[in-house]
């Protein structure tokens, strides 16, 4: 198994064509955009788990790792990030953890894009839209 101690996963949840984006509230990336996201600790025995883990600690909501469509160099307190292609498990609502989030959205591709994302986040949403990851 890989050392998942200085990793970060993303979450990229699509429901209906869009994707899911929180705002954050924590003061390094006070005001930024960006999917459900976070550290990989060491209960997590993959990035899957920490895929889930995440999603469900910050949304309510339950997801099921597709596939990793990305790994880059991380905005903040990790080394380097995944994202993951996400499906919501089921029909439930996005209930935020309000320490984490101030509020969310579904947006699409050019909407993400107009909004003040994470840097790495923006460097993501640009590389779907230049058809350089499909989903």
């Amino acid at each position: 198994m890989a050392d998942l101690s200085s990793h970060g996963v993303v979450a990229v949840v699509v429901k209906d064509g869009k994707y899911l984006l929180l705002n954050d509230v924590r003061d390094l990336m006070y005001g930024k955009w960006a999917p459900p996201h976070g550290r990989c600790e060491s209960t997590d025995t993959s990035e899957e788990d920490a895929v889930k883990r995440e999603t469900t600690e910050e949304t309510g909501l339950r997801v099921t790792p597709i596939r990793k469509l990305l790994t880059q160099p991380a905005d903040t307190k990790v080394k380097t990030v995944s994202f993951w292609h996400c499906e919501v498990e089921g029909e439930s609502e996005v209930v935020l953890d309000a320490t984490e989030s101030s509020e969310y959205k579904w947006c699409s591709v050019d909407e993400a894009l107009a909004l003040p994302l994470y840097p790495g986040t923006q460097i993501f949403f640009e590389k779907i839209k230049n058809d350089e990851i499909q989903i």
